[in-house]
């Protein structure tokens, strides 16, 4: 099954998450645990984000791609898109299709019905607005709250 993977980067995050393994096994559990909780909050978030402007970017695939959306459970805010989940109209999985409605056609014959968009027509615009959005800053401060409560900061 074909993936891709987009990503987000948000400067200083993996280095405050690392400061977490100098607690004690219990306490980590317990900061992890609620680490999850708050990037799962803002992930939630990003996904429905995904799925509005799937269902606006012109790509007709997309809104059923978008219904592959997941979140992920980790500690940074994180989500999956395609799948083996069957969405397309001949029960083509997610996969197949997802880099198509990101992009349109990658060769001669179209199937998508929009012209090649290197850019991006839903993943990479929404993903680039929401790094600056308030569901990361709501996530930074949860972050940031942790740390303190667990006096790593």
């Amino acid at each position: 099954m074909a993936s891709v993977k987009l990503d987000t980067h948000v400067d200083g995050l993996v280095e405050t998450l690392a400061a977490f393994r100098g607690l004690e096994a219990d306490l980590r559990r317990q900061a992890n645990g609620e680490l999850r909780a708050a990037a799962r909050t803002c992930a939630s978030e990003l996904v429905g984000e995904l799925r509005q402007a799937a269902g606006a970017c012109g790509v007709p695939v997309a809104a059923r791609v978008a219904r592959s959306i997941r979140v992920k459970n980790d500690r940074l805010p994180a989500v999956s898109i395609g799948g083996s989940r069957k969405v397309g109209k001949a029960g083509a999985p997610a996969s197949v299709l997802l880099w198509g409605s990101e992009h349109g056609p990658a060769g001669d014959v179209n199937h998508f019905g929009v012209d090649a968009n290197a850019a991006g027509y839903w993943i990479a615009p929404t993903t680039a607005r929401f790094k600056t959005g308030r569901a990361m800053d709501a996530y930074r401060g949860a972050v940031a709250d942790i740390m303190r409560r667990y006096r790593l900061i």
